[in-house]
């Protein structure tokens, strides 16, 4: 070859090179955002390595004396499989071309002719990468009969003592509750809680914590379960404390939580109050009345004629004073009639303690009335509601109750909402959209409805429709963060099957969604997301519940208020209607200012030495402010009037009557805690002291409540420890307060 030739050609020669590594360099590409999303998915570089390959050896020169056709025979025999190793794309054959790994030259055309010009066969553009599919969203349809079958299986293995067996039945039913979005297995956990008690009555502690630490797991918000685990622990180990203390708080805590519970238990402590507030109107008039009774009587005698002998005037007065007792007209007419009896004889701030119960006893029916409509849960609308909320067993009975009610055209939207809701976390997807239709005809534009139901269009694969709710959710209230949280969610779901040309924008769209909804709600960056092989709707997206206060608002206790105040309106009052409600406050204020007529009257008065009746009318010598009697009078007021030793007597007589009256007192505050200072003339701290010793008192003899709760009551020990607390104080004050008093 010629010098200047060769000069010629080094030019081309580097040209080529260069090219060369610039192609095999652009071959190194970045990661793309698809990537990012799913790393399983193929690089383009990969998938493209056959089009990016250097050009095979150019063909081998012709030998002398050979045509091309026998050159093409001697290159077919030398590599026979060339065809079925490289075959070309099948859009570039054309009929009748054979299939050839290299670029054949065209018959005519020069030796070494490159690749690509006019007249030769170019390769077409690679196809695109196929990527894997976006991993399906699975609702799974789950019923009662479903978890009951799993817990039947667990069953049978604890019964027949496999372990193992036995733990992996335990943990399905823990999946299936996670799965199913509910918070508790209440009906399972007391089924194990009974097993729990059986084994504790058999002395085996260890086999009894294990079921109530089951119990635990599956319902964790079920009260009843911390309070036998906590039994359990203390039977087992009395000295650790904090294991048995710390399931107790725990169980208080989820006690005042669940309306189940502390509805029933706060109907039962304000029945109580009202017990011992009855009570505490009973003992004060009672004893107003017992040591008024020998005055009352004195001037009862006068109404008749002197022939008249005391024993008949006495069974006159009983019988005018039992008379509303007799005609069964009600405790209230007895105590007003009582009042009535004593209130001449009465201090001011007496009367006044006196009238303030009785009036307040005639309003305990009405109380009470109250006090049942605003508990009442059980039975109600509102059970079934939050029973459909929590997603448990035995849902199913409450949304038969709901579909029933949906039928009679009587579902509220709170109903339909809740029903919708439980639907979808067991699968049941068109069953879900046709209650929040229902209920999106009640109330427009609801954010919680409306992002609920683009979880069920989500699940049901309309990426559209669900991307349109949650976007009006957004805009129906920009507080909620569970609407752009499960948007941008289904923004990276989307993206995961995009070309890699929409991939970018699709994920800054998540991102964007998804920083509004943890500026909303910062827990949400420690939320963990379910595994791509078992993607569940129920676990990656939120469902947001309705607040408490549209459940309860659910419980309409009208009925049981109306069937207490009525029964109580008869037991108490003896009437019914507005006239039960104002006699015993307008009776208690007449009687009040009846007091005031005492010396108008004449009414005869308590002898402060001896305790003698003192009347103006047995004896006009006495003066209108009198203290004392006439004996009392000579003795202590008119000195050398009564010799010496009727002085001594008449001392020794007032010295026993004080004693006994010290005694007295001490007696009643013994028996009830302030009924001594009532008697000793303290009628307000008395008064205090007993409504709140009845109030102890009734917590003990009424532990079991008025008003049960679900699966039984709370553990005995909640309420004897606090009636206790206050008793032993309460009574040892009293006690001490009186014996205090009389020393002085």
């Amino acid at each position: 070859m010629p010098h200047s030739f060769c000069s010629r050609l080094l030019p081309v020669l580097f040209c080529l090179s260069l090219l060369t590594a610039v192609r095999a360099n652009a071959q190194i590409d970045t990661p793309t955002p698809l990537q990012e999303v799913d790393p399983d998915v193929s690089s383009d570089s990969d998938s493209d390595d056959s089009a990016y390959e250097d050009e095979d050896p150019p063909p081998k020169k012709k030998k002398k004396g050979k045509g091309a056709k026998a050159q093409r025979d001697e290159e077919e025999e030398a590599d026979p499989d060339a065809e079925a190793e490289a075959p070309p794309p099948p859009d570039l054959k054309k009929p009748g071309t054979p299939a050839s790994p290299t670029p054949v030259p065209a018959p005519g055309s020069p030796e070494g002719t490159p690749t690509g010009v006019p007249g030769t066969a170019t390769p077409a553009k690679p196809p695109e990468p196929t990527r894997a599919p976006p991993p399906p969203l699975l609702a799974p349809r789950i019923s009662d009969a479903d978890l009951l079958l799993v817990w039947n299986r667990w069953k049978e293995s604890r019964q027949k003592g496999d372990a193992a067996e036995a733990e992996k039945g335990r943990m399905a039913l823990l999946q299936l509750r996670d799965e199913v979005s509910a918070t508790d297995f209440d009906a399972f956990s007391v089924s194990l809680l009974r097993e729990s008690q059986e084994k504790l009555k058999a002395k085996d502690t260890g086999r009894a914590i294990k079921l109530a630490e089951a119990a635990v797991s599956l319902s964790p918000n079920l009260p009843y379960a911390h309070f036998a685990l906590a039994d359990a622990y203390a039977r087992n180990n009395l000295g650790a404390v904090g294991n048995y203390v710390g399931e107790v708080q725990a169980g208080v805590s989820a006690m005042v939580k669940d309306p189940r519970f502390w509805r029933p238990a706060l109907a039962n402590v304000g029945a109580m109050a009202l017990l011992a507030l009855l009570a505490t109107a009973v003992a004060v008039v009672g004893v107003l009345f017992g040591k008024r009774l020998r005055y009352i009587l004195h001037d009862f005698h006068h109404l008749f004629p002197r022939g008249l002998g005391r024993i008949q005037s006495i069974a006159v007065a009983a019988a005018v004073l039992l008379t509303p007792l007799l005609l069964g007209l009600g405790v209230v007419p007895v105590l007003l009639v009582l009042f009535a009896a004593t209130a001449l004889y009465l201090t001011v701030t007496e009367r006044a303690v006196a009238a303030v119960l009785l009036a307040l006893v005639g309003a305990i029916p009405l109380a009470a009335g109250q006090l049942a409509g605003v508990t009442a849960f059980a039975g109600t609308v509102a059970e079934d509601v939050y029973l459909l909320e929590r997603g448990g067993f035995t849902g199913d009975d409450a949304a038969a109750r709901v579909l029933e009610r949906q039928a009679n055209k009587e579902a509220t939207f709170a109903e339909l909402f809740a029903l919708g809701r439980y639907q979808a976390r067991r699968g049941q997807l068109q069953e879900a959209a046709s209650a929040y239709k229902a209920a999106a005809a009640l109330k427009q534009r609801n954010a919680l409805l409306l992002t609920n139901y683009g979880n069920v269009l989500l699940a049901a694969e309309d990426m559209e429709g669900a991307t349109r709710l949650y976007q009006e959710a957004q805009q129906a209230d920009g507080s909620l963060a569970a609407a752009p949280y499960n948007l941008a969610l289904l923004y990276r779901h989307q993206a995961r099957g995009l070309p890699d040309a929409q991939v970018g924008a699709a994920l800054e769209r998540a991102k964007q969604t998804m920083d509004v909804a943890q500026r909303l709600d910062p827990d949400l960056l420690q939320r963990d997301l379910p595994k791509d092989d078992r993607l569940l709707v129920n676990l990656l997206l939120l469902s947001p519940t309705l607040p408490m206060g549209e459940v309860l608002a659910l419980a309409d206790g009208s009925t049981s208020s109306e069937r207490v105040e009525t029964q109580l309106d008869r037991v108490l009052l003896g009437a019914s209607g507005m006239v039960a409600r104002v006699y015993p406050f307008v009776f208690a204020l007449i009687f009040f200012a009846w007091g005031y007529a005492r010396d108008r009257l004449v009414a005869t008065k308590s002898c402060d030495k001896c305790g003698r009746p003192v009347c103006r009318r047995c004896d006009p010598e006495l003066g209108r402010g009198a203290f004392m009697c006439s004996q009392c009078t000579n003795v202590f007021a008119r000195k050398g009037v009564v010799p010496e030793q009727l002085r001594a007597r008449k001392q020794a007589e007032v010295q026993r009557h004080q004693t006994w009256m010290g005694r007295l007192a001490l007696a009643l505050g013994a028996l009830i805690s302030g009924a001594g200072h009532i008697f000793s003339g303290l009628p307000i701290r008395g008064a205090i002291y007993s409504f709140l010793f009845l109030l102890a008192l009734s917590v003990v003899f009424l532990r079991d409540g008025l008003f049960p709760p679900p699966y039984g009551e709370a553990p005995v020990y909640l309420k004897i420890l606090p009636a206790a607390l206050l008793i032993l104080p309460l009574y040892l004050l009293t006690l001490r307060g009186l014996r205090k008093r009389q020393a002085e």
